[in-house]
């Protein structure tokens, strides 16, 4: 069975994103990449990133962050033509990548290689979720939005947990870990520093953990 993996940035004091937004941060600073791809200070794209593209062929998103994410990303290597070999090699990892988009309203979605995966409560998404990671391919990358990756840990549906610790303090905002049902107990089975004071950990559940 292939993996889920979750990719997200995370504020020093736990948050996942501000108060006031919907959606985390993809790949990049940002919630919403402003920039033009030419510069990685932290060193993200080409020290973290290619790694986990090569593993895994899919991409989940929830519907909201999905506008965002994909309509930067796909459309990147034609608005940006300087971007860096890191963002230029993400971008055509999302382009070509099947998009699962998870959504509680039937919709046609507008990107080519993607399906619309239809949850309207818990049962859905432990049926559904479950149901991708049996299919055949690589692994399963998350990058959000906060209250699915909420409920995606909240239902013990990840597999690994790639946090990138950024060195700031919110103060408030939206955590990753919400409602648990029970107490999640992970394994740190990796830790690079990276650049500008920012730190990659890998984390995995106790009764999933392998190591690295």
């Amino acid at each position: 069975m292939r993996e889920l993996i979750l990719f997200m940035h995370m504020s020093l004091d736990g948050y996942v994103a501000a108060a006031d937004k919907n959606s985390p941060p993809a790949t990049t600073d940002d919630d919403e990449p402003e920039d033009d791809g030419t510069v990685d200070d932290q060193g993200i794209m080409d020290m973290v990133v290619p790694r986990l593209t090569s593993d895994s062929d899919t991409l989940l998103l929830g519907r909201v962050v999905a506008d965002e994410l994909l309509g930067y990303w796909l459309t990147a290597e034609t608005k940006f033509p300087d971007l860096t070999s890191g963002y230029r090699a993400y971008a055509r990892w999302a382009t070509g990548a099947h998009k699962a988009v998870l959504s509680n309203t039937e919709e046609q979605l507008p990107w080519e290689n993607s399906e619309l995966l239809l949850v309207k409560n818990d049962e859905d998404m432990v049926r559904t979720v479950s149901t991708l990671k049996r299919q055949s391919g690589k692994n399963i990358v998350f990058h959000g939005g906060v209250r699915t990756a909420q409920d995606l840990a909240r239902l013990n549906l990840i597999d690994e947990y790639q946090l990138v610790v950024e060195p700031e303090a919110l103060g408030d905002g939206k955590p990753l870990f919400r409602n648990l049902t029970n107490k999640l107990k992970l394994n740190l089975v990796e830790a690079i520093t990276l650049k500008a004071g920012a730190v990659f950990l890998r984390y995995r559940p106790a009764a999933k953990s392998t190591g690295p």
